[in-house]
């Protein structure tokens, strides 16, 4: 008999946390980059060709991610890019506005091949660190895949999944105890 009681309550802590931890939804998207804006460069000078930049990046979804309701409008990312003559990685921050103004924040990093010093296509993992608004409380990951076209424009696609923790409810007893 005790057995079937803690089963029961361990069902009923089940459902009371349930909205607090939220559930996993699937996402995916694409968006179109212009032209990076170069901040700064600078040689590494251990090899030929190793460079370190600093670029801004801004981005308009052409097939917005939707989170709570909401789909993806814009977004900027600010990115480090460490390049080779062959090779080339990147980490960075992307903030991206829904279209409600809501914001989420994304940490990522990608690597992918470089020809003559230049990145190309690359694949890499994100994070999301945060989010405003109905986003508040936003976790996730995912994985992504960058173009760049030979005028220094290019895109990603994007996926992975979300989840948005919800406040836990406030106790009516902790009122009637007052």
């Amino acid at each position: 008999m005790k057995l079937h009681v803690v089963g029961i309550t361990g069902l009923g802590l089940m459902f009371m946390l349930a909205p607090v931890v939220g559930a996993q939804t699937k996402i995916s998207g694409a968006h179109k980059c212009a032209k990076a804006e170069v901040v700064g460069t600078t040689e590494v000078a251990d090899k030929a060709g190793h460079t370190m930049t600093l670029v801004k990046d801004a981005c308009e979804w052409t097939n917005p991610i939707e989170m709570e309701g909401l789909k993806a409008k814009e977004g900027t990312s600010t990115i480090f890019v460490d390049t080779t003559a062959t090779r080339s990685s990147s980490t960075g921050v992307y903030v991206g506005t829904m279209e409600n103004g809501d914001k989420f924040f994304v940490s990522f990093h990608d690597s992918g091949p470089a020809k003559d010093g230049k990145a190309g296509a690359a694949k890499g993992t994100w994070t999301y660190t945060g989010g405003t608004g109905k986003l508040k409380g936003l976790t996730g990951k995912g994985t992504y895949t960058t173009s760049v076209n030979d005028d220094g424009t290019g895109g990603a696609e994007v996926e992975g999944e979300y989840s948005i923790e919800k406040a836990a409810p406030k106790k009516a007893m902790e009122k009637k105890a007052n």
